[in-house]
């Protein structure tokens, strides 16, 4: 589960709060030793989501809720102009409902969406572009 910074530039998650998002590695985490880069990147919104606990809403490192592990339960970084976004998770692997692990749950209990998630994340590019 992806929580969004509200306060990022951040083309790509514009008006997202929360999202399930698949993962499709165990490595590629985020690290780094430079703490006044961390710092820098929360000052400035250029962490645009992290994983969080899908019950509490807060960051964590545990896994399965991180699954890999990365600092600060960051999932994602953007530049400060919010126009190139880095992400771990892979939103192109859920633009159907069904690429959901509960999609038929949720089509039994009738709220199936007619798309995945994931897609909103290139909806918000090809709607920034588009007003560009």
């Amino acid at each position: 589960t992806l929580k969004f910074d509200p306060g990022s530039k951040c083309v790509f998650t514009r008006g997202l709060e929360t999202m399930d998002m698949p993962i499709r590695h165990a490595e590629g985490r985020f690290f780094t030793p430079d703490r006044s880069l961390l710092t820098d990147l929360e000052r400035r919104h250029c962490i645009p989501c992290r994983y969080v606990d899908p019950r509490s809403g807060r960051p964590t490192m545990k896994f399965p809720h991180n699954p890999n592990g990365s600092q600060k339960a960051i999932a994602g970084l953007c530049t400060p102009n919010g126009r190139v976004f880095g992400l771990m998770p892979h939103p192109e692997a859920f633009l159907f409902p069904e690429n959901h692990p509960q999609w038929l749950r949720h089509k039994l209990d009738g709220k199936l969406p007619e798309h995945g998630d994931g897609l909103k994340i290139f909806k918000n590019a090809v709607n920034f572009l588009q007003k560009c």
